[in-house]
């Protein structure tokens, strides 16, 4: 048991190191990179920075395994029997946690095809030539269930005018019973400028015969959005 004990213990001590490590730089690399204003387009920040991560884990799994040597040799029986077997106690509540959680939370999907669509329509504080509008915005509609993106597509028509407005108009299929759905929309190519708003949708929301209230966008003042949604 001690011989295992041993062996649990400079396992984990690795993965542990090695895990802060990669992290460490991963946040690193793309702190180190805005200080030095390096574009972050289409998010080639993240994407060079997970490329370095690994350098970074590798390095820290070979500190973790100098460490774990000395803990080891240095350490009576009952510390490494504590620390090697406690470890893994841990490890395997957190990661049983993290399963029930992920069941308890889980989103009861709407079958295919019979999905609610969300109407969206959002008034921008100026008027738009519509003909352009596919080239200006963009937008995205996300779930908190996983954070996944849902489809969202414009509406026909895209856009119209509303006095000196220009409304545009999407549409957003809800995929499962959940809380939490958020709409951003941006203009390209400045895709870290995203003006976010919560949808404030129920979990299983009901079809409604018309547009809910315009709703004022704190964030960007001048502009403002409604939703209806409809159901098959």
């Amino acid at each position: 048991m001690l011989f295992i004990a041993r062996i649990l213990l400079f396992l984990q001590i690795v993965a542990i190191t090695g895990a802060l490590a990669g992290i460490i730089t991963f946040l690193g690399v793309i702190l180190i990179a805005n200080l030095f204003g390096a574009s972050n387009m289409e998010g080639a920040l993240a994407m060079g920075a997970a490329g370095i991560a690994p350098f970074g884990a590798l390095a820290g799994g070979i500190l973790g395994a100098w460490i774990a040597w000395l803990m080891i040799s240095r350490s009576s029986r009952s510390v490494i029997m504590g620390f090697g077997f406690g470890f893994m106690v841990l490890a395997g509540l957190g990661v049983g946690g993290w399963f029930v959680y992920q069941e308890l939370t889980d989103g009861n999907p709407y079958i295919q095809g019979k999905e609610p669509t969300v109407l969206i329509e959002w008034r921008l504080p100026e008027k738009v030539n519509h003909d352009y509008l596919d080239r200006i915005f963009r937008y995205t509609m996300r779930s908190s269930y996983k954070d996944w993106t849902l489809t969202t597509r414009w509406n026909t028509p895209r856009g119209r005018d509303e006095g000196e407005y220009t409304i545009l108009r999407l549409r957003a299929k809800i995929r499962w019973r959940v809380t939490g759905r958020i709409f951003q929309l941006w203009r390209a190519p400045n895709h870290d400028d995203r003006i976010t708003v919560d949808l404030g949708l129920p979990r299983d929301p009901e079809a409604m015969a018309e547009y809910g209230p315009w709703n004022k966008v704190k964030a960007a003042p001048g502009n403002e959005f409604r939703i209806r949604v409809v159901t098959q």
